[in-house]
């Protein structure tokens, strides 16, 4: 089959299925292939010409089979009919993957999407929380940009009490009838559903995400009420004013160090290359959904006191305060 199309566009490249899990949802496929390959094997079937857009956002691999990152690009590339018909065209931050490579590479700025339109804070956030999530510690590089944040009006909170924080985002809100704000929480914690944050897989799947997001105080099911929760899965690429993100065991500070050894384990048989990695990826994008700030709720246990002093370290103000 020939497909129609000339330019093929690939959201999120990024999290690409390796070849491992595109066999496990098609046992009928002969010769596994990853999905990258799969659409320059498409492409190539186009005559004349053919373009393929992958997306990029940097860190979100959060599901399994998504570890392979943009090295499979590369790969298939190489590893097609005619590698010599295709050139790549990429933003310099994506140069390192291509290194080496006999496909020839064109870098252009342009091609970094880095202004955000909506939302001017973009960039500091995300260095923040890249900086955040490192087991190295940056704490005068952190609190300096946690300040210019402050400045700007993104504000950064902390509580060990979780009625707090819902009442510090009612209040915040309370007279906008537009805003939406929830509970987000990671998938993998296991003791944040005896404190009522029912973050545990058939709660969420019962979980209606439209209403959730876009219903008003005056539904149940609205994310305003603070009552559901959505995890990494149902908040990647999505946004709202605020978050209350309560932090979980699967991802603390252990001597200076984080640790996910308290984490939920995967399914057995589950193929992961880095567990580690997936954990840190989802905080990184439990902690970049909020427009206007992130509250953290982190339950007043004695295994969270280290993660707690590191967030406030890293330029996190205490609600209490």
């Amino acid at each position: 089959m020939i497909p129609p199309e000339h330019v093929l566009v690939f959201d999120e490249a990024q999290r690409a299925w390796d070849k491992d899990r595109v066999a496990e949802k098609h046992i009928d496929q002969p010769i596994p292939k990853s999905e990258p390959e799969h659409f320059v094997e498409f492409a190539e079937r186009i005559p004349e010409w053919c373009v393929v857009v992958g997306l990029i956002g940097s860190g979100q691999e959060i599901h399994i089979g998504e570890e392979g990152g943009l090295v499979q690009w590369r790969e298939a590339v190489e590893g097609c009919q005619d590698p010599r018909q295709w050139i790549v065209h990429a933003p310099p931050g994506i140069q390192p993957v291509f290194k080496g490579s006999p496909v020839p590479i064109v870098t252009s700025p342009a091609l970094s999407l880095d202004t955000e339109i909506r939302f001017h804070l973009t960039s500091e956030i995300h260095r923040f929380v890249a900086l955040l999530l490192v087991s190295e510690d940056h704490a005068i590089e952190l609190r300096d940009i946690s300040k210019r944040l402050e400045q700007s009006g993104y504000h950064l909170r902390l509580t060990r009490d979780l009625d707090h924080a819902k009442k510090y985002l009612m209040d915040r809100y309370g007279e906008n009838a537009d805003a939406r704000f929830g509970i987000l929480a990671s998938s993998k914690d296991k003791d944040l559903q005896r404190l009522g944050i029912l973050n545990d897989y058939q709660s969420t799947k019962r979980l209606r995400v439209g209403p959730w997001y876009g219903d008003g105080q005056e539904k149940s099911n609205s994310c305003r009420r603070m009552r559901d929760v959505i995890t990494e899965f149902q908040a990647q690429g999505l946004e709202l004013d605020a978050t209350l993100l309560a932090w979980g065991t699967d991802f603390v500070r252990k001597e200076g160090k984080w640790s996910i050894e308290r984490a939920r384990g995967y399914k057995r048989g589950a193929r992961i290359k880095d567990a580690f990695q997936l954990r840190m990826n989802s905080y990184r994008v439990l902690l970049t959904r909020g427009r206007d700030g992130t509250v953290v709720f982190i339950p007043p246990l004695a295994e969270l006191n280290e993660t707690a002093d590191y967030l406030v370290a890293a330029g996190f103000r205490m609600l209490e305060e």
